[in-house]
């Protein structure tokens, strides 16, 4: 049911810092009918084009904080909310190319009134938006 509305269509887009491309970030939404604590995901997969990215890469943002994919596991004090878009961003050297991408999540999660996982599986089509651009601090650079 919640399938189709994983990967947002907004948000799409590579990372510029210090003149460089370091990445590219997407929006998702938890395929879920409440909100769960970060510690309660099991895994986030992401292929982009046919290709796989590696969990040491990511960075996964919610409204309270950003975390490093092999810390969400410890993170029990802030949560995925129903309807929140959530970042995940990828380090990437170059990020992707322009236009149209398949992007393909496949997102695990551990529920406690389960006995086993939720695991769902999002796939759209999607163009890359206008780079971000962060400033030398890591905020976004105002032009």
């Amino acid at each position: 049911m919640f399938e189709r509305y994983i990967v947002c269509e907004d948000g799409f887009r590579n990372v510029v810092k210090d003149g460089q491309i370091e990445g590219f970030e997407l929006k998702l939404r938890i395929p879920y009918y409440r909100g769960i604590a970060l510690s309660l995901i099991n895994s986030i997969d992401l292929e982009i084009d046919g290709v796989s990215f590696p969990h040491e890469d990511m960075v996964f943002t919610v409204e309270t904080g950003s975390f490093p994919y092999h810390e969400m596991s410890t993170v029990i004090n802030n949560r995925w909310e129903l309807g929140e878009k959530a970042v995940l961003f990828l380090k990437k050297q170059g990020g992707l190319n322009p236009g149209k991408h398949k992007v393909k999540v496949i997102i695990n999660l551990r529920i406690s009134y389960l006995p086993f996982p939720t695991i769902r599986e999002g796939t759209k089509e999607i163009m890359l938006e206008e780079p971000k651009v962060l400033d030398s601090k890591g905020g976004v650079a105002v032009e």
